[in-house]
């Protein structure tokens, strides 16, 4: 994934050096960091092209590099600041616009053409008003959570608003596919998060009790919790829906960076992060993990490049002063290896102490500022443009680049993340709750859609491999090897189940024998086994007729004997011997391969058998036949002169004819 390019303006300097103990130098090179303002969608900022023509001059005025505008706050179109401000095919367009523009194609034209980032300011599961919502023929009424004393009545508004049901796996893929028309469609630099959390405690239970993919079906699923949890007191519920909130946050960290075809990657994951009430030193205690947003826990696993931890404090009226610079501290102390921009409510104070509040945020070590708000940026009645130069001077005296991220640089990144699907083999559903163990952290569980994404996993730009295990009751654990590649994200989807029964195993293919299916994995069969027991034949298994060929060899029968004759195979029989190649007239040469003739005794020869016939008969006596010696060989099938052919010899002398 290619580094993000740095997006400044030209930085000019009055002064081109200074004079340090005597000796000329040039001037420190400005450090990055963030200077962002939120855009809300209820005030002027975007709803026309002078208007966004106007906040871009008041950025770059006030040496902001970013801007972060509310492009959703609604999900239906009814009033002003509802709507998209983009062109959606999943969400109604705002009908505020002016000019039927494309707000958000405009903001990041000018913006990226005078160096500003944009991030899309997203509302996470605020819809509306009224029921239903007006132009939203997406979400459903079994979508919408309700107080624990209206569930299964339908819809029904937490804290007078119609809210999405933050565990309910088609609500999570729902915000995801709006997370990605705007990252593939627009080149934003980031997706910001709003009320990523619950608005009330006495939240989450489903408006339809049938509904089986609700948040509290899958915690009743998962935990087998038995009933209705009340809504405080019951810590396994509580942790489920900070988990609910959880997995839309660890998920969308994986989906932003998987749109390659966005040329401003790495894009910034950001979210406005609770800090009510001053901050206590363990995360548990504070109010953020009350409502369940567990951002501390975002921050250790890299599930957010960035936390902007909401410091709307009154720097005049103690303690209100200490507590903004104790979330500060706590804050950055909660950043770990990522950033933390420092939200300060501008709004709340004058310019002279929110430039207090800011110096405060940036001597501490933040590692950015985002101000509260654009439209709002005083509460002393002075005109809100007024700040901007005021800013300049006084602060934000020049401009600097965004800050990179190195954890998104492959070059210098030390990790990446793994992410993927588990899924049935055969039915193709997502498995809610498996266990996905990669790398050397702990563990984590798939979301109702079956995702897992496991971050902070040592890599090298070039990948490095790791065994990865998915789990889950029913299913035979299955490891499959994973790429982790430095700061980029790669995915590894991983089908469980691999039968329900022996028929699921079969390949088809006769000759690797019966597959079984046991605890849910096909076992290989045993090879067919075609030897019939006879040695001489080829034994073999045929795929094509799903049989066994047993083929006669002969040779594997001959004895290498030619006086033995031709042995052959039989397919039942085995090797049986050959017949004696030669006619009774003749005898079979163990040395050669041939028939000779028996001998008549006349060795001359000379017509009759003699005594000098018999004097080379006694020559030939108890040696095997040669052919000076065949003429002795009268009898006997082995070729040696013995007392047989003597007696016959006898019987054949006649003497001289």
């Amino acid at each position: 994934m290619p580094t993000k390019h740095h997006r400044t303006r030209v930085i000019s300097c009055a002064v081109t050096c200074c004079l340090i103990g005597g000796l000329i130098a040039p001037p420190a090179v400005a450090q990055s960091s963030m200077r962002a303002f939120w855009a809300d969608a209820f005030h002027e900022g975007f709803r026309s092209t002078s208007q966004i023509d106007a906040m871009i001059s008041m950025a770059m005025t006030g040496n902001y590099n970013a801007i972060i505008a509310e492009v959703l706050a609604y999900q239906d179109n009814v009033g002003s600041g509802h709507g998209a401000y983009w062109n959606s095919s999943i969400v109604p367009k705002a009908g505020d616009i002016v000019g039927g523009i494309d707000p958000l194609a405009y903001l990041v034209q000018q913006a990226h053409a005078n160096g500003l980032e944009v991030h899309c300011w997203l509302v996470a599961y605020r819809v509306s008003t009224a029921w239903p919502p007006s132009g939203n023929t997406v979400v459903q009424p079994e979508w919408i959570m309700v107080p624990r004393s209206d569930m299964g009545g339908g819809p029904a508004t937490v804290d007078g608003k119609y809210t999405l049901d933050p565990g309910s796996p088609e609500v999570q893929e729902y915000l995801v596919s709006i997370v990605r028309e705007l990252v593939t469609n627009y080149e934003i630099d980031g997706i910001h998060w709003d009320y990523i959390r619950y608005t009330s405690t006495n939240a989450g239970y489903p408006a339809d009790t049938g509904y089986d993919q609700s948040g509290l079906a899958r915690f009743q699923d998962i935990t087998g919790y038995v009933g209705t949890p009340p809504y405080s007191g019951e810590p396994s519920w509580d942790d489920f829906r900070r988990r609910e909130i959880d997995e839309l946050v660890r998920r969308v960290r994986a989906e932003i960076p998987s749109v390659t075809s966005n040329p401003r990657q790495p894009l910034r994951h950001t979210a406005a992060l609770i800090t009510w009430g001053d901050a206590p030193s363990n995360f548990e205690s504070t109010s953020a993990y009350g409502i369940f947003q567990n951002w501390r826990y975002w921050m250790e696993q890299g599930y957010l490049d960035a936390g902007i931890p909401m410091c709307y404090y009154r720097e005049y009226n103690p303690p209100h002063d200490q507590w903004y610079r104790n979330w500060v501290d706590a804050a950055i102390g909660w950043r770990y290896d990522r950033h933390m921009y420092i939200g300060p409510g501008i709004y709340l104070n004058s310019f002279a102490d929110s430039v207090t509040q800011m110096q405060y945020a940036r001597n501490a070590g933040a590692d950015g500022l985002s101000t509260y708000s654009f439209a709002s940026t005083n509460n002393t009645g002075q005109i809100a443009a007024d700040w901007y130069p005021y800013v300049a001077a006084n602060l934000f005296t020049s401009s600097i680049p965004t800050p990179d991220m190195p954890w998104r640089d492959p070059a210098v990144a030390g990790e990446g993340t793994l992410w993927g699907r588990v899924t049935d083999r055969f039915t193709g559903e997502p498995i809610d709750n498996a266990t996905v163990q990669a790398g050397p952290g702990g563990p984590i569980q798939t979301d109702g859609n079956g995702y897992y994404v496991v971050t902070l996993i040592p890599a090298s730009p070039a990948g490095t491999a790791y065994n990865v295990t998915a789990s889950y009751p029913g299913y035979t654990d299955r490891t499959v090897v994973g790429v982790v590649l430095a700061g980029d994200v790669s995915r590894l989807d991983i089908l469980l189940g691999d039968c329900r029964n022996d028929n699921d195993c079969d390949d088809g293919v006769f000759c690797n024998g019966a597959e079984t299916c046991l605890f849910g994995t096909c076992q290989p069969g045993t090879a067919v086994d075609c030897d019939d027991g006879v040695g001489c034949t080829d034994d073999s298994c045929n795929a094509d007729t799903d049989s066994c060929d047993n083929i006669p060899n002969n040779g594997l029968c001959d004895d290498g004997l030619y006086c033995n004759g031709a042995e052959t195979c039989d397919a039942q029989l085995g090797c049986q011997s050959g017949d004696y190649p030669c006619a009774s007239t003749h005898w079979c040469h163990e040395d050669g391969t041939e028939c000779i003739a028996y001998g008549s005794g006349d060795f001359e020869p000379d017509g009759d058998v003699d005594l000098a016939d018999f004097t080379a008969l006694q020559q030939c006596f108890g040696e095997p036949a040669t052919p000076e010696c065949y003429p002795g060989n009268l009898t006997g099938d082995d070729g040696l002169i013995d007392l047989e052919d003597f007696a016959v010899f006898a019987g054949a002398m006649a003497g001289p004819s």
